[in-house]
């Protein structure tokens, strides 16, 4: 069924028109041009509790070096590197995209999932909270990124853009444990381009956005794909028993975010939604001791205002839910809100200061505050 809804879909964005996208093409200027960017981030997070000492954590969160070569009018090469805590060093994206006709766009290496709002806009000035949106953590596992291949283009007449690749996909199972859990979904399930296992076929993921309105933005994403699993690796395909016990470890998972930002005067309104469905949660929760849901819903609502010279400073309001359902029944337990409000200040073009005050389980009695504040830079 999965190869199916994946032909379909590539079939209907390959008759779609596209045009080119981040670097103009038809530009002479633009050949043989090598450019550079960066941005990076700070923070301050302390939790705060009138019962216990509680120690603050400072970090430098990650320094990433964003590089790109144009070879011709056709084919461009992106590479982004990230310094993450001070100490370990990811490759983020290294994609070539190449123009197939006027109105297409091949892109194929490792991708950032195009998945909600910051998994591919994730730079520091983009979002309004110190640290990344609780749901852009641990539903959208963000940052996000496989190796694969797909295509990317424009719908002009509709004022659409759109991407779809297959790539290879998350890993639920290795070395005899369970990788997917309740509290963090599958962000531990990341291969992010490293000796990546493949167990089945690529996984889709697709993404189409609204941008006929300069104040208003809207997108659809969507993922489909199993979980990787290395309980597969020298086992008889006659092994009928030994087959199903690998099949247990291998989750089918569909995600669908919606998200949406409008602005009118001062005011931004920004939100998102995110539904996840995975099949086969009973046998792997079984198999693995595990405790991931069959359903996983978050979403979060923000309201901001700017305000003073230049419209350099700005407050906002954001309120997020990540419910991780069982599958049997409602848990309070992995149920949980957010609420976060804070103040930013745009120091000069791409250098922002952040701080916020954050409560999370709002509605319980485990209710907890954080205070956390941070510096971001992006040229």
């Amino acid at each position: 069924m999965k190869q199916i809804i994946s032909l379909i879909a590539l079939f209907i964005l390959l008759a779609f028109e596209g045009a080119a996208q981040n670097i103009d093409f038809e530009n002479d200027r633009s050949f043989q041009n090598l450019f550079i960017r960066m941005y990076g981030e700070l923070s301050y997070a302390q939790a705060i509790s009138t019962d216990e000492f509680k120690l603050g954590k400072i970090d430098a969160n990650r320094f990433v070096l964003l590089m790109g070569y144009q070879f011709d009018k056709k084919t461009q090469f992106v590479t982004e590197w990230e310094l993450e805590h001070a100490n370990e060093i990811f490759l983020e994206q290294a994609f070539v995209k190449h123009k197939l006709a006027p109105n297409l766009h091949l892109k194929a290496g490792v991708l950032l999932i195009p998945m909600g709002f910051v998994n591919e806009n994730h730079e520091p000035n983009f979002f309004s909270s110190v640290l990344r949106p609780v749901i852009d953590v641990n539903i959208i596992p963000t940052t996000w990124r496989d190796i694969g291949v797909g295509i990317t283009g424009l719908i002009p007449s509709a004022s659409l853009k759109y991407q779809m690749y297959l790539v290879n996909g998350l890993l639920g199972y290795a070395e005899g444990e369970g990788i997917y859990n309740a509290e963090k979904t599958f962000r531990s399930g990341r291969q992010k381009a490293s000796k990546s296992k493949l167990s089945g076929l690529p996984d889709l993921s697709a993404k189409i956005e609204y941008f006929g309105n300069q104040n208003f933005k809207i997108g659809l994403s969507y993922y489909l794909g199993d979980s990787n699993t290395d309980a597969y690796q020298n086992i008889s395909r006659t092994d009928l028993a030994a087959v199903a016990s690998a099949d247990s470890t291998v989750i089918l998972s569909n995600m669908l975010a919606v998200h949406a930002m409008y602005e009118v005067g001062k005011i931004e309104l920004k939100g998102q939604v995110v539904y996840l469905n995975n099949a086969n949660t009973n046998a792997y929760n079984q198999k693995t001791q595990s405790n991931l849901g069959a359903n996983v819903f978050g979403y979060y609502a923000e309201a901001a205002a700017k305000f003073g010279e230049l419209e350099k400073s700005k407050v906002f309001l954001r309120i997020a839910n990540h419910n991780s359902d069982l599958g049997i029944e409602s848990n309070d337990t992995f149920n949980k809100y957010y609420l976060t409000t804070g103040y930013n200040y745009l120091i000069a073009k791409g250098v922002i200061a952040k701080t916020e005050i954050q409560s999370s389980d709002v509605f319980s009695d485990n209710r907890a505050f954080a205070w956390n504040t941070g510096l971001g830079i992006w040229f």
